[in-house]
């Protein structure tokens, strides 16, 4: 930057602007020396005399063919805010298409930027079982070493299933009147007996199995459990949606309903935890549910899932009430 390029004068002054060029050239043969008028200024300063016409801008292209060339402009160019205004537009509109182009995003807290690991780490969580029932007993890494026999646990099934049953039975009236305003969970069940929340394949052919019935499924055990077992992780996984997506964002039920739903959904993982130890322990293949596959709950707003969800704790109970000794 040329020294001349700042004037003097302004720094004896009482204005408080001081206007610098990047660059400055004078013409000797159409400027002249003038001295500044403030007392002890060791500086001249060159006031280009021949170029009134440039003292408003030297953006303005009508001047360009005069004398005065577009880099020699008035230096006591008064100050316009408005003009600066229109440069700190420019300058941001500059530094914008400068991000732009380098493949840049600008970042605000309104549109946090998300780095390339958070991106793969959301990308494979989606790829992965949610360990809510992917992993009901909450076991480390670790394989567990079991000390119990499967009937022992076959029972402990039984008693949690026949308690999960009762509890939830005890408010699905409250379910049907809160949820969909009718005076009784019968009544309200009448009207979707052609709809399923599970796989009719995983479904049992009879809500009460006969004697015969539950001694064929016991003899065939290894066939039936992994069906059984996805049905019942399909159960949590639909109750945990059910809680967190349905009531939660769409509607608002009193917190008694959601309590109990919450509480509902925490006593059939516990029979899934049952279940899971019964599945290693027989080394029988435990498919994964992914939530892609969790149905849709909108449609029938939990009617469906509610009554599945007694019919295969009812299922449960009477198959595993008879497992065998070995």
């Amino acid at each position: 930057m040329d020294q001349c390029s700042t004037p003097a004068c302004p720094l004896f002054g009482n204005t408080g602007t001081v206007i610098v060029r990047l660059k400055m050239e004078v013409c000797s043969s159409c400027c002249k020396r003038e001295e500044c008028p403030a007392s002890g200024c060791p500086e001249l300063v060159y006031r280009p005399s021949g170029c009134e016409q440039c003292t408003r801008s030297r953006l303005f292209s009508k001047y360009n063919n005069s004398d005065c060339d577009s880099d020699v402009t008035e230096k006591s160019r008064p100050y316009r805010a408005s003009a600066a205004r229109s440069r700190n537009v420019n300058v941001c509109a500059a530094v914008c298409l400068l991000l732009l182009v380098c493949g840049l995003s600008p970042r605000s807290s309104a549109a946090p930027h998300r780095s390339r690991a958070s991106m793969e780490r959301q990308k494979r969580d989606a790829s992965e079982e949610p360990r809510l029932w992917a992993n009901p007993c909450d076991y480390g890494s670790d394989k567990p070493i079991y000390t119990r026999d499967a009937k022992t646990i076959a029972g402990n099934l039984v008693s949690q299933a026949r308690n999960a049953k009762a509890k939830t039975a005890n408010y699905k009236d409250e379910f049907a009147l809160k949820m969909h305003s009718f005076n009784s969970f019968d009544e309200l069940v009448n009207s979707w007996n052609s709809s399923e929340y599970l796989p009719k394949e995983l479904l049992p052919e009879k809500k009460v199995l006969s004697e015969d019935d539950i001694k064929e499924l016991v003899n065939s055990l290894d066939s039936i459990l992994p069906g059984m077992y996805k049905g019942l992780k399909l159960i949590v996984a639909g109750l945990n949606s059910f809680l967190n997506e349905e009531l939660s964002a769409n509607l608002t039920p009193d917190e008694s309903l959601k309590n109990n739903i919450n509480k509902t959904m925490h006593d059939v993982r516990a029979v899934l935890c049952h279940f899971y130890d019964i599945m290693n322990i027989r080394n029988l293949k435990i498919e994964k549910v992914m939530m892609s596959e969790v149905p849709n709950l909108k449609n029938d707003l939990g009617v469906t899932l509610f009554r599945d969800t007694l019919i295969y704790l009812e299922y449960l109970e009477q198959v595993f009430e008879a497992y065998p000794e070995k």
